[in-house]
């Protein structure tokens, strides 16, 4: 009977620690639960903030950005408009630079030389002129200049911008690479003409002559000698890309 007793007692304590147990565990998971909940709402709180304050900032700070971009592209342009506003033949948005290739005057081929260092080492397209391989250019320049002065001579949108010594002193003070802002690069060398600006005309193969029909009774002739009108004095053709 003692023994029952002292069964009937364990078991009933075994109850009560699996019920307490089993009200922890609940008590536990409720407090898991609150928690969890708690979180959930911090984040969605934390996220109509940013939308409603982080991204229009970011949208500001990109709206300042392009305003910024905007001035210093109407500054540039200022400074174009302080040289004579004198416009080559395709030259409205473009670089147009008369040179020369003849190496007879030397500080003249140097001056030309150096001009064309510069264009190239800012990495732009440019229009370039040869007044010594077309006498077209030739007389486009001095028409343009009202004189016959000698190369180089550098335009750019329409601003006649001057010889070597002026090109150069713009770039030692940094202006030239401001006019220079939103000329196109230069991406690889002209697909037409490898940058040699001229092609050898393909009417007369560059002898700049072709042979014509001649009906002369005194000689019998019927062929002679005639002017090619598709190329210059030299036999070539502009290339229509880059000149």
């Amino acid at each position: 009977m003692k023994g029952m007793k002292e069964r009937l007692v364990k078991k009933m304590k075994l109850i009560t620690t699996v019920k307490t147990l089993k009200q922890g565990l609940a008590l536990h998971k409720s407090s898991i639960d609150r928690t969890i909940h708690h979180l959930r709402d911090e984040i969605v709180a934390e996220s109509s903030q940013i939308k409603g304050s982080v991204t229009p900032r970011f949208l500001e700070f990109e709206a300042a950005e392009e305003q910024e971009q905007e001035q210093n592209l109407e500054d540039d342009r200022g400074i174009l408009l302080e040289f004579e506003e004198n416009c080559p033949p395709g030259g409205e948005d473009s670089v147009v630079f008369y040179t020369t290739s003849l190496r007879g005057v030397r500080k003249t081929f140097e001056a030309c030389r150096r001009v064309r260092f510069l264009l190239e080492n800012h990495k732009v397209m440019f229009r370039e002129r040869d007044v010594s391989m077309d006498s077209e250019f030739r007389e486009e320049m001095w028409r343009l200049l009202g004189g016959k002065v000698t190369s180089p001579r550098l335009f750019i949108r329409g601003r006649y911008i001057g010889g070597a010594e002026e090109v150069v002193s713009l770039n030692e003070n940094g202006k030239l690479k401001k006019l220079l802002e939103g000329i196109s690069l230069v991406e690889s060398p002209c697909e037409c003409c490898e940058n040699e600006r001229f092609l050898i005309c393909s009417s007369c193969h560059g002898s700049s002559r072709l042979l014509a029909d001649h009906h002369d009774e005194e000689s019998g002739n019927d062929k002679m000698w005639t002017r090619c009108r598709e190329c210059n004095e030299n036999g070539l053709v502009k290339c229509p890309l880059c000149t």
